[in-house]
């Protein structure tokens, strides 16, 4: 480690105030989902647990992610980094009956949030390290949506990311928290370093008003990236004409 991360470490404050000065660290594209999914703001979120302290997610995360999953009404779910539970409770509220989620996370005692409740039915939690043995009993293209919240520092987002994106249907979506100005300096966050690189290879963007970012297979595809293309120039209306995956124009 860094002098610099060594002395930033355990001073969030300081390295969220020097984070602030560094205007040129997102540069993504944004995507509308209202574009995207034409009832995205009519879908309809109810949040009966507002989870707070440490790695709490932001509320218009959750809201954001929630409504992904019932525009999206996938079958199969996977959830990396549950944590409490939380966010695996309210994507349990907000999916068909029948949808299979799988909760995973280091730590055995994962899952406070919905157990013991009826929603606990639809969810299937396993402990453990992200490895390719881990995930070896599902099959790719496997599940609908994917969400990764675990360790975010730079090389562990990459080694999670190349395990799960396989497991990935062609339809599906995967989503990434903490695409934000946050952890650069302590190396603590590598999110935003990781899927720039990535962008390059495959099409990702920041959902806009939140710290999400999402990818699709479809996206790449000629009848996906039409559509996609639309809802990127309608969020960046001030960037006519240009493409949203090569611009070096930075999010604002």
């Amino acid at each position: 480690m860094s002098l610099i991360a060594s002395a930033l470490y355990f001073r969030p404050r300081l390295e969220a105030a020097l984070s602030a000065l560094d205007k040129a660290r997102l540069k993504l594209p944004i995507i509308d989902l209202q574009a995207l999914f034409e009832d995205f703001d009519a879908q309809p979120v109810m949040l009966t647990d507002l989870p707070i302290g440490p790695w709490s997610s932001p509320v218009a995360d959750a809201v954001m992610l929630a409504k992904i999953a019932l525009c999206l009404r996938p079958r199969r779910v996977l959830e990396v980094g549950s944590y409490r539970g939380y966010t695996t409770k309210l994507l349990a509220a907000h999916t068909p009956p029948d949808v299979w989620i799988v909760a995973f996370d280091r730590d055995p005692r994962h899952g406070e949030a919905y157990r013991g409740s009826p929603l606990a039915a639809k969810i299937e939690r396993r402990v453990g390290e992200v490895s390719e043995e881990a995930f070896a009993s599902d099959p790719r293209g496997h599940y609908d949506l994917i969400f990764l919240d675990a360790d975010h520092t730079y090389n562990a987002v990459k080694r999670d990311t190349e395990i799960l994106l396989p497991l990935l249907a062609p339809e599906g979506i995967f989503v990434w928290h903490d695409y934000a100005n946050w952890g650069r300096f302590s190396g603590k966050n590598g999110v935003p370093e990781f899927l720039h690189e990535l962008s390059t290879t495959h099409p990702v963007a920041a959902v806009s008003g939140s710290w999400l970012a999402a990818h699709s297979p479809v996206w790449a595809s000629e009848n996906g990236a039409e559509p996609l293309a639309k809802t990127l120039r309608a969020s960046r209306s001030e960037l006519p004409g240009e493409d949203p995956w090569t611009t070096g124009t930075l999010r604002g």
